[in-house]
C-alpha cells in the first residue's frame, strides 16, 4: 500500500498562508488597540450632588460617523452588584436618529442630575454606526462613560 505524502512545497505554501494570516489578524487587533476606545465618554468631575450639571464629551475614535437618538441619547446606570439603568417612559416621540459626530470629531453636552440615588453611576448612551440623520433610531452598539460618584 502507497502512503499519501503531501508534496514539501505544499507544506510550504500552507505555512506561509497561515503566518500571513496570523500577521494580518494581528495588524487589525494592534490597530483598534491603538486606536483606543471606539468611542471616549468623559464627564468633567468625578463627583456630584443632585441638581448639579454633568457635562460630558464623546469622542469618536471610529472611522465612520457616530450617530445617536432623539428620544433617549443617554441612559443613567447606578452600580449595585452590577450596573443597572433606572427605569424611563416610553419615548412618545418617533425615535429617530439625532445629532452625529463625525470619526476624531466631539460632541459635548449637559445635563442636570435629576434625583436619583446616592452611590457610583455611569452614562449608557446608545448609537448607531453611519446611520442616516432623520432615520428610525435603532442601537447598534453601547459606549459607557467613567464612573462617577452622585453624593
Amino acid at each position: 500500500m502507497m502512503k499519501n505524502k503531501i508534496p514539501f512545497t505544499m507544506v510550504v505554501i500552507l505555512l506561509i498562508l497561515i503566518i500571513v494570516l496570523i500577521v494580518i489578524v494581528a495588524l487589525r487587533a494592534s490597530k483598534e488597540t491603538l486606536k483606543g476606545e471606539r468611542a471616549e465618554v468623559v464627564t468633567d468631575k468625578k463627583e456630584y450632588a443632585v441638581g448639579d450639571s454633568l457635562k460630558v464629551k464623546v469622542k469618536n475614535a471610529l472611522e465612520e460617523e457616530i450617530c445617536f437618538s432623539t428620544c433617549y441619547p443617554y441612559y443613567l446606570e447606578r452600580k449595585d452588584k452590577d450596573w443597572k439603568s433606572y427605569d424611563y417612559q416610553s419615548c412618545l416621540d418617533k425615535d429617530a436618529v439625532d445629532s452625529c459626530v463625525e470619526p476624531e470629531g466631539v460632541k459635548a453636552f449637559e445635563l442636570v442630575l435629576p434625583q436619583i440615588e446616592k452611590g457610583l453611576h455611569r452614562l449608557a448612551i446608545p448609537a448607531c454606526i453611519g446611520c442616516e440623520g432623520g432615520k428610525r433610531f435603532k442601537e447598534e452598539e453601547w459606549f459607557y462613560s467613567n464612573d462617577f460618584i452622585v453624593k
